[in-house]
């Protein structure tokens, strides 16, 4: 590797545990440090390092790029004083990187960071600000740049807190030794969390993704210039010294608006895994709330050790739990009438066991495994639910395409085309289009035709919906339909459509 990633080779080289000790001495210290203080230093905090072993182990970090070293002309009074080991050493920044990354992430179990939607508010307010900004007159660089500033810090602090929150959160229960009550509880305050971070993220990407998408795009070179214009490092940005930061270049705008985007934005993809991930949640908080029973193992092992507590019986109980208890110890009743108790297994007279007794013990709890149940029933019956499910769907979109417009369809076709056209209302105009907006669901495509006048219908039994100014045409995907009437230039961010019940249905 001739990349940065060489920075990461001492947590897992032989030895990790000497490389991370000395890295943390580099990364605390204001000074660059010479090996006998590092190895006084380290030693200090753990087992003793000696000089030899540090500098072995420094040269090594250097060849990952994790240190530096350095001679000290302030101190060269003889030949020697320009060896190795007498430079003075510090982390490089790619070290110091890593090593804060090892601490923060690595070292410990991490505890989840609470998502910060305070930090989505600023940049809806940001991208919201910057847009009124730029519309002005008189426009105020300084103004700009510092809007430009609080939007990619909140952007930064959203995005890292993101950055495996999902997970974190669908695992959670399981690091909690919880009675029924408190499972109970934990499993409202999960569930209540994750739905309400989902929903606002998802409305809060939605409205930032509208204004850069919509009025921000065509001012990308122009926000990316007063970045860089307005910093205090202009000067080594524009010589190359320096990389402006987030917010100096039109990669870094297009990148934001990507993260927005509410079809395949980061928001929308943490929203999804999200929910994907609340089944998951919901099974080990139900294990949980299980185990407070007394019909569990895990409830027998620990009545089990609480018995063997007992400064009486215990280890009776133990013995009695954990011995060797083969189906074979059998004995009958002993000949001798003078022993004062029943004889142990191996002191007892032997017993010739019948076939039949020994070839149910070859088969029972302690003999062989029984054989695997026969599920292929449930499989059949499982695959079979699927195929109907799956012979419905297609015959309702069969029935969409067959109708007319307007045409009253039944409860299933009428769902399947909902699905579509929820997906057409939220969809934004096609490219290249004014007048169209296409959503595509379940294999059944959707696209609305902005008409200006009249209102199209989808029927069904029991309830209808109503698109004022527009029109519905579904059809297969990946075709291009043609407008079945003239159409208007869409000029609304968002379709709407009312969904009313049917009064003849109810009565």
């Amino acid at each position: 590797m001739t990349d940065s990633r060489r920075a990461m080779a001492y947590l897992v080289a032989p030895g990790s545990d000497d490389y991370i000790r000395i890295m943390a001495v580099l990364e605390s210290s204001v000074t660059d440090l010479t090996p006998s203080e590092i190895a006084v230093l380290v030693s200090a905090g753990g087992p003793a390092m000696s000089d030899t072993v540090v500098q072995k182990r420094l040269d090594k970090l250097k060849d990952w790029t994790a240190t530096t070293g350095r001679s000290d002309p302030s101190r060269i009074r003889r030949h020697a004083d320009i060896l190795a080991r007498n430079w003075r050493w510090t982390a490089t920044p790619a070290g110091r990187q890593v090593h804060r990354f090892y601490t923060s992430v690595l070292a410990a179990t991490p505890t989840m960071r609470e998502i910060p939607l305070p930090s989505l508010a600023r940049i809806v307010e940001s991208v919201e600000q910057l847009a009124t900004a730029l519309a002005l007159p008189r426009r105020d660089d300084a103004q700009i740049a510092e809007l430009i500033g609080r939007l990619f810090t909140g952007h930064d602090d959203l995005d890292t807190a993101l950055v495996g929150a999902e997970d974190s959160l669908a695992s959670l229960a399981d690091r909690f030794d919880l009675d029924q009550e408190a499972t109970a509880e934990l499993k409202g305050l999960l569930v209540d969390y994750a739905t309400h971070v989902a929903g606002e993220l998802e409305r809060g990407a939605q409205l930032a993704h509208d204004v850069l998408h919509r009025l921000l795009r065509p001012y990308f070179t122009t926000l990316a210039e007063i970045a860089v214009a307005q910093s205090q490092a202009r000067a080594l940005i524009e010589r190359g010294a320096l990389t402006a930061s987030r917010g100096g270049q039109v990669s870094d705008w297009a990148g934001l608006t990507a993260w927005c985007d509410p079809h395949t934005g980061r928001s929308s993809r943490f929203a999804l895994r999200l929910v994907r991930a609340l089944p998951g949640m919901h099974a080990n908080l139900r294990r949980l709330h299980s185990s407070a029973g007394y019909a569990t193992g895990r409830a027998r092992a620990l009545l089990l050790a609480k018995a063997c507590l007992d400064p009486q019986y215990g280890t009776a109980i133990l013995q009695a739990a954990t011995g060797d208890h083969r189906w074979r110890k059998l004995y009958g009743e002993s000949d001798d009438t003078e022993l004062s108790s029943n004889p142990t297994w191996r002191g007892g007279p032997a017993v010739e066991l019948p076939e039949l007794l020994r070839t149910t013990g070859r088969t029972g709890a302690r003999g062989r495994a029984p054989a695997a149940r026969d599920d292929s029933a449930a499989r059949a019956a499982v695959q079979a639910s699927r195929e109907l499910r799956r012979a419905e769907h297609a015959a309702a979109i069969e029935e969409i395409l067959a109708s007319e417009p307007g045409e009253q369809l039944s409860p299933r076709a009428a769902q399947v085309a909902l699905a579509a056209l929820m997906t057409a209302v939220r969809a934004g105009l096609a490219p290249g289009t004014t007048d169209r907006r296409t959503g595509l669901r379940d294999g059944l495509s959707c696209t609305l035709f902005h008409i200006g006048d009249g209102a199209g219908v989808l029927v069904a039994p029991t309830w209808r919906v109503l698109l004022p100014g527009r029109m519905p045409v579904f059809h297969l995907p990946g075709r291009w339909i043609a407008a079945p009437r003239p159409t208007r230039r869409d000029p609304a961010t968002r379709a709407v459509m009312l969904l009313q019940p049917v009064p003849e249905a109810a009565a």
